[in-house]
């Protein structure tokens, strides 16, 4: 019942970003717009490939990550990698998270608490990642931001900023930002345990449960960092997530420049960055709705896009970015022999260990040590 009333949430939220995104806009000329680029096929068939490169470009720095397990393939973590999107593009909830946990289990019978700490080490340069691409873009991009609003005092506070002055005091604050994050992710590979006390001093007013929250973020991340080998897989690690994030961009530029659209790298970073922001928590199958709101504003208010135009491209982005990830998954269940049923074999056998496993020190080492 829980989950039911969970997952009418979620869909509900996507309806309404749906609005918000096609309140003003006339549906028939944004369709009319995208059937009139149908000769620019090979531009979108370009698209549909570098998306699908950015999923096996995760499977690579997924064989990175378990190189402590050798038995485990670099096509056995693609086709677990291509599963994972496969699962987070047709169910709700981020489904397939759990996909990629449990199935190293069933195939090798690497323990469920390890598995889980290779998971953490892929989220966790995500994490980086966007923390380094919120910092490039801001400081690459910053002067073209929001162009028509650039002349207007903006009122905050009781005070009237120029929007010149906003996006210096972002750009400030992104490498704060970085900053604290890169320190915080250093503290948790020296010091888990004061940084968990430090947390501690701050969540236990919340309550137990906050507590509980806290340590069991820094023990995941913890986790996941312990998991390499050698610092060597952990700068293999990093080139890979490079490449994918940079695939991701390129499909951005791609699919603006078919719409007479022409982004920079790093503006194409910034609505990476935005819609990678909208669409980070559990949600209803797909992305869909907080995707499409996240990328349309992203173009129409960062970077003037008219928005019909932005939301063609915004409408492209999504289907380019959901549907070759899907034919992939479907190729790769079928190398793998899975069925759908393994997706709630996942959930099963996870929802009663979450709060009780713990990494396998065995399987969990950085240099011998962390």
């Amino acid at each position: 019942m829980k989950r039911f009333a969970i997952l009418s949430i979620l869909i509900l939220i996507s309806l309404g970003c749906l609005w918000f995104t096609f309140r003003n806009v006339n549906f028939g000329e944004v369709m009319s717009m995208i059937t009139s680029k149908a000769s620019s096929w090979p531009w979108f068939l370009v698209s549909g490939m570098v998306m699908m490169m950015n999923i096996i470009f995760r499977g690579f720095r997924y064989h990175r990550i378990l190189a402590s397990v050798p038995e485990v393939s670099l096509k056995r973590c693609i086709t677990i990698t291509s599963i994972m999107f496969l699962g987070n593009s047709i169910l709700p909830l981020r489904a397939g998270e759990a996909i990629r946990v449990y199935l190293p289990y069933r195939l090798y019978s690497i323990p469920l608490a390890t598995s889980m700490a290779f998971h953490g080490a892929d989220r966790l340069f995500d994490m980086i990642a966007m923390l380094v691409l919120l910092t490039l873009s801001l400081w690459f991009a910053g002067d073209t931001i929001a162009p028509a609003a650039r002349t207007h005092p903006v009122e905050m506070f009781g005070h009237s900023y120029t929007f010149d002055g906003l996006v210096e005091l972002a750009q400030g604050s992104s490498i704060l930002i970085l900053l604290v994050g890169l320190g915080g992710i250093l503290a948790v590979c020296l010091i888990p345990e004061q940084l968990k006390r430090f947390m501690g001093f701050f969540s236990r007013p919340l309550g137990e449960r906050w507590l509980r929250a806290t340590n069991g973020f820094v023990d995941h991340l913890h986790s996941g960092i312990a998991v390499f080998r050698n610092p060597r897989d952990f700068i293999l690690g990093g080139f890979w997530t490079f490449l994918l994030w940079w695939m991701v961009i390129l499909n951005v530029q791609i699919l603006s420049g078919v719409f007479g659209v022409d982004l920079t790298w790093a503006q194409a970073g910034m609505v990476v960055f935005l819609v990678a922001v909208a669409v980070s928590l559990p949600q209803a199958p797909g992305y869909v709705g907080p995707f499409h709101l996240g990328f349309q504003m992203s173009l129409s208010i960062c970077f003037g896009v008219a928005i019909p135009t932005a939301t063609a491209i915004a409408y492209l982005a999504h289907f380019f970015q959901i549907v070759p990830v899907i034919l992939l998954g479907f190729i790769c269940m079928s190398i793998e022999g899975i069925s759908f049923s393994s997706f709630t074999e996942a959930q099963q056998t996870l929802k009663p260990n979450r709060s009780k496993i713990r990494p396998d020190p065995h399987h969990c080492h950085f240099g011998g040590r962390l």
